[in-house]
């Protein structure tokens, strides 16, 4: 398992007390030889803190802080061996990225900009965070572009296998490891607890949070109870979908795991429902004084009492609220901090206030229409996932390797964090050969 020995104290407040100028220029750690300053790293502890809907105080700061540096040290390994091996990048891929990541969220690239700004963040530590990605999974392509082969009959062996699931029930799932620090592992737990606290909030968005959590983290795709390992199991065959079970100890980590959707046998999946909906939205003010909180009270007892939608929006344009109508479509389509919401609500029932930035949301479910039966997917899609499961399996492979001899120095910031204070670390441990998001 990765492991990262870190040489100072965690609960040093010098790192994040540091004036904005030449002193973010100081280092934070170094990967074989190349720089993470103070300044990146306060970024990404900005944008963790942010998307977790953490408070940004010292405490919150100190607990992410060694799960962000990971992520950062892993990040710098990547890009710096696909810098080395020649391979480019452009910024319109990047931003390409970052249009898919916004449509994945039911937001485009505008929309997503203006909630960081409101969060108080800068989109270009996502953007940062998606060309390390996108390099990455171009670096891993053409090197071993040539060795992936996927013939026309492990296309058939898959498609019989497929065929085969239809018969059994189905989890999409998402999660975040955290490895299990053997010197500390009580810390680890509270770590990890205190992390699904954060997570398990309707309006976090978990697969971004995810992706802030190192190689191992991210998109696992659907899995039979066979597929998994048994502790993950065990949770997830009662879970409701969009649910989010605690911490589980499993090979020396704590997994958070988010099922996203799940297929009964022969039945189509949870996340196909095809829904209508009606959402108001009602700005805050600056400051909420007593008189603000009861006219916020009286809003909510109307929005709540409402009779179907009508009523519903009616109550919203009363408020001087921003009111959306959204036709019916596939609940999949709904970003998926909205889904977990719309699964517990049946038509007509109103969800809220739920604060999001300076505003609070009011939801009703209009109709709800049952899943459609789920297809087999094509053959070319088939393909395109065998491909790229065997990259995935290579790029892990070649992960590991690269962490089992990289060199790691960590600035003591209990000092003044000058290149004179940069202590060596062992090498990093390698983890374990699994799949992984390129």
């Amino acid at each position: 398992m990765f492991v990262l020995l870190v040489l100072f104290f965690l609960n040093c407040p010098s790192l994040y007390s540091e004036k904005v100028g030449t002193d973010h220029a100081r280092i934070a750690a170094v990967v074989n030889q190349y720089v993470i300053t103070v300044r990146e790293l306060k970024h990404r502890l900005d944008f963790a803190i942010a998307t977790l809907n953490m408070p940004n105080t010292q405490e919150s700061r100190n607990a992410m802080h060694l799960s962000v540096l990971q992520n950062l040290i892993i990040e710098k390994l990547q890009e710096s061996s696909a810098n080395e091996a020649g391979i480019k990048i452009s910024d319109s891929e990047v931003d390409q990225s970052l249009v898919n990541l916004a449509k994945e969220n039911g937001m485009t690239v505008e929309q997503l900009n203006d909630k960081f700004k409101a969060m108080g963040i800068t989109i270009k530590t996502l953007k940062d965070r998606l060309r390390a990605q996108v390099i990455w999974s171009r670096f891993i392509r053409a090197l071993y572009g040539k060795q992936v082969i996927v013939t026309d009959g492990d296309v058939i062996k898959e498609r019989e296998k497929i065929q085969r699931t239809f018969d059994a029930d189905q989890y999409e799932l998402i999660e975040i490891v955290l490895p299990i620090d053997s010197k500390n592992p009580a810390k680890s737990k509270q770590d990890a607890d205190r992390l699904y606290s954060q997570v398990r909030e309707p309006m976090t968005n978990f697969r971004m949070v995810a992706q802030q959590f190192g190689a191992q983290s991210g998109y696992v795709g659907w899995k039979t109870i066979r597929q998994m390992d048994e502790e993950i199991a065990k949770a997830i065959q009662n879970l409701p979908v969009g649910s989010i079970t605690m911490a589980i100890e499993v090979q020396n980590a704590y997994r958070i795991v988010k099922l996203v959707d799940k297929k009964l046998a022969g039945q189509g999946s949870f996340r196909s429902r095809k829904i209508s909906m009606s959402r108001v939205a009602i700005k805050l003010p600056a400051e909420m004084t007593d008189e603000n909180a009861a006219i916020l009270a009286n809003i909510t007892a109307h929005m709540k009492g409402a009779k179907g939608c009508s009523q519903f929006q009616q109550a919203g344009r009363d408020a001087n609220g921003h009111v959306e109508v959204s036709p019916e479509q596939s609940m999949s389509s709904f970003p998926e901090s909205l889904q977990v919401i719309l699964d517990n609500l049946s038509p007509g029932q109103v969800a809220g206030p739920l604060q999001d930035g300076s505003e609070v949301n009011f939801l009703m479910v209009c109709t709800v229409k049952n899943p459609a039966k789920d297809t087999l997917p094509s053959n070319a899609e088939i393909k395109e996932m065998l491909e790229q499961k065997e990259f995935q399996r290579q790029a892990m492979r070649l992960l590991n390797k690269l962490l089992s001899i990289a060199r790691v120095a960590i600035a003591d910031q209990a000092n003044s964090g000058k290149s004179s204070d940069i202590k060596q670390v062992k090498s990093l441990e390698p983890q374990p050969d699994s799949a992984s998001a390129l």
